[in-house]
């Protein structure tokens, strides 16, 4: 059996804390970076300009799929919109689709609205919603394409500040930042205080660091640029298309911009179990795109996990009290979170700071727990009534389908 020397064990253990210290001070800049983006970026309304035929045309497409209670709210914000020049362009992927029924309600609603509804996709696609999106992305008719999912509310000042900061030459992509209504419950607080707190950690402070960092939410593009890189329908063949579509038209040399207005995710009755199976659904694709960054950096940069390696770190540079440094780095990183929520939030919160302290620890422990569970079978995926595989390099397949089997 082999045992190792004292000396050797030192160097082991030295290695172990510094690397520690990197992942904390990585951790400390990202945050602060995120503090100072999210006071000087969001909700500044410095570059919009007036309703002016100078805006470019926008074409919004809205891939569906089903209805729930909050559908109609969300897709009617984005009728009401004011705006030159924009149509709606509404994918379905089949005519048993009950969103039907909801869009050509609103249609007659709002005659005067220019939109257009497409039934079926187009077939090779793997991922569900880019074979939704694909007619309409075929036939939009304006320079700027808008994609925005059933979950987003919009709103006059949004469009107009995604279309105007599109405008700059060097911009190919604006993208907002993913947020959630204000909704009563303990899963409503547990999803406003993940998007609130934990995501913007590294969303707003890479995106200051103009890296590519953007979800597929709710995000504005030059189709131009696009059609640059391939088209939207080539990345159809990876689950995770924003994340290859976004760095591919940030290897071209464009910027990538952060909207000064977070998406408003607007979900009925959100649950805990749903919250986690999508957090497990995320994290097991950037395992496979990023094995690295998100197998190792992020389940290290978890504040529970990282405030109990620091504390051992520090405590073996600079005999600092563990239990002391675990408790007050734990108690810094709950305050600063909610700093920064309410800086995010830009009003008033539904719950109260006690709310707020025992929803925030109960996601930082089900973020451990949601790491072990996505490592478990990190290349199955289930998104809806389809499962797949997820190879590195984020290529995936089909393995299961059960809306097929629904349907027959």
């Amino acid at each position: 059996m082999y045992y190792l020397d004292p000396q050797s064990l030192d160097y082991i253990l030295f290695f172990l804390a510094v690397v520690s210290i990197i992942f904390f001070a990585a951790f400390w800049i990202t945050t602060i970076i995120s503090l100072i983006g999210a006071k000087c970026v969001l909700y500044r309304k410095s570059d919009l300009i007036s309703y002016d035929e100078s805006l470019s045309g926008v074409s919004v497409i809205k891939p569906l799929m089903g209805v729930d209670p909050l559908l109609e709210e969300n897709l009617e914000s984005h009728f009401t919109m004011k705006y030159p020049n924009f149509e709606l362009l509404f994918c379905v992927p089949d005519d048993q689709d009950p969103a039907i029924t909801l869009v050509q309600r609103l249609q007659e609603k709002y005659p005067n609205v220019d939109t257009q509804l497409f039934i079926g996709g187009k077939e090779g696609i793997i991922n569900p919603m880019v074979f939704n999106m694909a007619p309409a992305y075929e036939n939009a008719k304006y320079p700027n394409i808008w994609i925005s999912t059933s979950r987003i509310k919009a709103s006059s000042d949004i469009i107009l500040d995604l279309a105007c900061k599109l405008k700059k030459p060097n911009v190919g992509l604006v993208h907002q930042m993913p947020f959630v209504t204000d909704q009563k419950g303990f899963a409503a607080t547990l999803e406003k205080v993940y998007f609130g707190c934990a995501l913007p950690r590294y969303y707003i402070a890479l995106n200051q660091l103009n890296q590519a960092c953007c979800t597929g939410m709710s995000y504005m593009f030059k189709k131009s640029v696009v059609d640059e890189v391939k088209g939207l329908v080539h990345y159809g063949k990876y689950l995770a298309e924003d994340f290859f579509l976004t760095h591919a038209i940030h290897d071209k040399g464009y910027k990538l911009v952060i909207s000064a207005f977070p998406a408003q995710q607007n979900v009925a009755g959100p649950t805990v179990k749903a919250f986690k199976n999508r957090m497990v659904r995320w994290i097991r694709l950037r395992i496979n795109m990023m094995p690295i960054v998100s197998g190792l950096a992020e389940p290290l940069c978890d504040v529970i996990i990282l405030s109990l390696h620091s504390s051992w770190a520090f405590y073996h540079f600079l005999g600092f009290n563990p239990y002391y440094f675990f408790i007050g780095h734990v108690i810094l990183n709950c305050v600063l979170d909610y700093i920064n929520l309410r800086n995010i939030q830009c009003g008033p919160l539904l719950f109260s700071k006690f709310q707020f302290i025992y929803v925030w620890f109960f996601r930082e422990i089900l973020s451990t727990w949601t790491f072990i569970e996505a490592f478990i079978q990190p290349r199955t995926i289930t998104w809806g009534a389809r499962t797949y595989q997820v190879r590195l390099g984020g290529h995936t397949t089909l393995m299961r389908d059960e809306t097929k089997k629904c349907k027959s």
